[in-house]
């Protein structure tokens, strides 16, 4: 009995992964098409833009990776923000400018990576582009936690 249930456990969070891994690749291929669309790339500046800009993405979303581990290593779940120590506040608040300012060179060498690839008009679509779309993610997250909600009620 205890196998089955291990086995069905196991079977589960497998299943949960897969399906956060699903929802990932799905914002990805989203925002793909929706930076495609916004910066009408020739399939010239196509092929030099994406590399450059698929390890940039890579390496921002480590950026936030470490920041999101250091916080769930140093706060208890259900800890509220008010209960913090100060060390431990000031501690996240110096990971969160260095995390920053990481971000920030990281941008920085983006755009200087791009500008032989493509005209600094797209350069800018590119970071407007990134804003709509971070703006469009948090809109559809409204809209289904309130549907979410309405069901439950």
């Amino acid at each position: 009995m205890k196998k089955i249930f291990t086995l069905l456990f196991m079977f589960g969070c497998l299943s949960i992964m897969a399906q956060q891994n699903d929802r990932l690749e799905r914002i990805r291929a989203f925002k793909v098409a929706f930076i495609t669309e916004k910066l009408d790339l020739t399939t010239k500046e196509a092929q030099g833009f994406w590399p450059i800009y698929n390890k940039y993405s890579e390496d921002s979303d480590k950026i936030r990776q470490a920041q999101r581990e250091e916080y769930r290593q140093n706060v208890k779940r259900g800890e509220k923000l008010d209960d913090l120590a100060d060390e431990v506040s000031e501690k996240f608040v110096a990971s969160f400018l260095s995390a920053e300012e990481q971000q920030l060179q990281l941008k920085k060498k983006l755009v200087k990576d791009l500008k032989p690839i493509i005209s600094s008009k797209k350069v800018w679509r590119l970071i407007r582009a990134e804003d709509e779309f971070k703006q469009k993610m948090i809109e559809e997250y409204k809209k289904r936690r309130e549907k979410n909600k309405n069901e439950k009620e």
